[in-house]
């Protein structure tokens, strides 16, 4: 997996984050724009997330096709801050949690309350409250029966779709995360990362014996791992994985057997509106990321574009459909682009649109003795010089994304300030029937990336903190009804909590959203999930303990 955790600050942190005061949790109170629209609420949500995604990325998308203006371009709303409770940098898993659900959290953690806040404007934690899982707006919707989904060309375990469906204390626990979102009860998940649901010899296949293909089928879910049955299912009930690992780059992929992140939004949001109560869909452009971490400025444009024309393919369903917002944010920025050419938009588009391909394309079939040709061949580089010659090969026995990306930069202007991610504000690009944003939200052009999910709650009616007490609670609430807890490690990659009180025995499987009461199994509201020893539970599953 080419994602990369962060490991520093960047100093490109936007003016405007010296300009902008206020609550790390929001800047104001919707409640005080009075010039808001009454009719705010809306039946559906589909929230994009590019992630990596910077303003400068944008920009040099738009030059790639000409200047001409992209979708995203007549909605851009705003700008959005995005530092996690421990740094001014955040990494994928809290910026995107702050979007699931509301809440700033620690870098590399998933949907949970913090351990360690140094950050600004940030609320406190109670004790008892550190590392609880936090209610996700997917929980929330299912709650009100709305149907959820999630899209990504990522790997299902990888951060932005983790933190909608799971909860762990490191991003990094795929078993534990793969396992959760089996069971967390959405109702469309598109994407990669097929691998991580099977037994197998491979690092990212399942150590604890199980397919969990099998618990979908069993769950009435289709279960599909090509184009050609993601189209031909007629169920609102699916799981599409379309690659054992990640998808391939829009520039890159088989458009006969992996569909496009317009394709599969379109199918998204065709299954999920059948749903009367209506419907929460996230979307994740993931590998912009990826791209910025590698400097290829190729793969970025490639990924941009194909963001644009999924958000695109959502905007018109909300205007036909009337009744849907449509937002696009980012968990951060990644790369640093800088772009500086002071030639004509022709010298640039002739340079860049001779790149057929983004730099992991060719890692499988670049060589000694070939290069020259592959890079001729996929990107117009014909002309090597004998510097650019020996970099290349350097490259290929390390990385050879960035001395792509640097032998093309230099021929268009464009370099990268960091292999990283960056603290600069992101973009807001936000759709509402009745041009309600999250901006008139907040009353602020800079917002924090939790006032998005706190817009989403308000817009729809949800409301996480109604719900959140409800929900998970700290597995010592059996002990207060005079119960004794032990956890059976007999399979030690699944644990099971058990519960026994006068003659009552409950089992709670960690990681699944069932409970098995003297041998009845019950489906419960949340997962059961442990955070470094401690277990929580559905307040449902207390509430069988008599």
């Amino acid at each position: 997996m080419r994602k990369k955790v962060i490991g520093g600050i960047c100093s490109t942190v936007m003016v405007c984050s010296l300009l902008a005061a206020g609550n790390g949790t929001t800047y104001a109170s919707g409640a005080n724009n009075t010039d808001a629209p009454t009719n705010k609420s809306v039946k559906n949500v589909i929230l994009f997330i590019t992630d990596g995604m910077s303003l400068s990325d944008v920009n040099l998308a738009r030059w790639y096709q000409g200047g001409q203006a992209l979708t995203m371009d007549k909605y851009f709303s705003g700008l959005v801050r995005t530092y996690s409770t421990d740094s001014l940098t955040t990494d994928s898993a809290a910026g995107a949690t702050a979007y699931a659900t509301g809440h700033k959290v620690k870098s590399e953690t998933v949907s949970i309350l913090p351990d360690r806040i140094t950050m600004p404007f940030v609320d406190a934690v109670k004790p008892e409250d550190v590392n609880k899982p936090l209610l996700t707006i997917m929980d929330a919707a299912r709650m009100a029966g709305k149907s959820t989904g999630t899209v990504f060309t990522c790997e299902l375990t990888d951060a932005t779709p983790a933190t909608f469906l799971s909860h762990a204390y490191t991003r990094d626990n795929a078993q534990s995360i793969a396992e959760q979102m089996v069971y967390s009860g959405v109702d469309v998940l598109l994407g990669g990362g097929s691998g991580y649901l099977v037994p197998g010899k491979e690092d990212i296949n399942r150590k604890d014996g199980e397919d969990l293909t099998k618990i979908l089928k069993s769950n009435g879910y289709d279960y599909v791992t090509d184009k050609a049955g993601l189209m031909n299912s007629k169920t609102n009930k699916i799981w599409g994985l379309f690659n054992s690992e990640a998808l391939d780059a829009d520039f890159d992929l088989n458009p006969q057997k992996q569909p496009s992140l317009a394709e599969m939004t379109k199918v998204a949001v065709e299954k999920l509106s059948q749903n009367e109560k209506g419907f929460i869909l996230m979307v994740e452009a993931s590998q912009i990321d990826w791209y910025g971490h590698d400097n290829d400025p190729v793969g970025i444009m490639s990924e941009t574009l194909a963001f644009d024309k999924a958000f695109k393919a959502a905007v018109d369903f909300a205007e036909k459909d009337g009744n849907t917002a449509v937002l696009s944010v980012s968990d951060h920025a990644t790369g640093g682009l800088n772009m500086t050419n002071y030639d004509s938009t022709k010298d640039l588009v002739s340079v860049m649109k001779k790149a057929k391909h983004t730099s992991y394309y060719i890692e499988g079939s670049i060589n000694e003795n070939n290069f020259k040709k592959v890079l001729a061949d996929n990107y117009g580089l014909s002309d090597l010089t004998k510097e650019e010659a020996d970099q290349v090969r350097i490259g290929m026995k390390d990385n050879l994304s960035p001395v792509i990306g640097k032998i093309l930069g230099n021929k268009i202007g464009v370099t990268f300030s960091t292999d990283d991610h960056t603290s600069e504000e992101v973009g807001l690009f936000a759709y509402h029937p009745a041009n309600y944003k999250p901006t008139d939200f907040v009353n602020s052009g800079v917002i924090q990336n939790t006032d998005v999910n706190k817009y989403i709650q308000e817009v729809t009616g949800l409301n996480l903190a109604q719900l959140q007490d409800t929900l998970y609670v700290s597995s010592d609430k059996f002990k207060a009804k005079g119960a004794t807890i032990s956890l059976d490690k007999t399979d030690k990659t699944n644990p099971v909590v058990v519960v026994k009180k006068a003659g009552q025995v409950l089992k709670l499987p960690i990681d699944k959203n069932i409970a098995i009461l003297d041998g009845k199994t019950t489906k419960l509201n949340v997962l059961t999930v442990m955070i470094k020893d401690k277990v929580w539970v559905s307040q449902d599953a207390v509430d069988l303990i008599l």
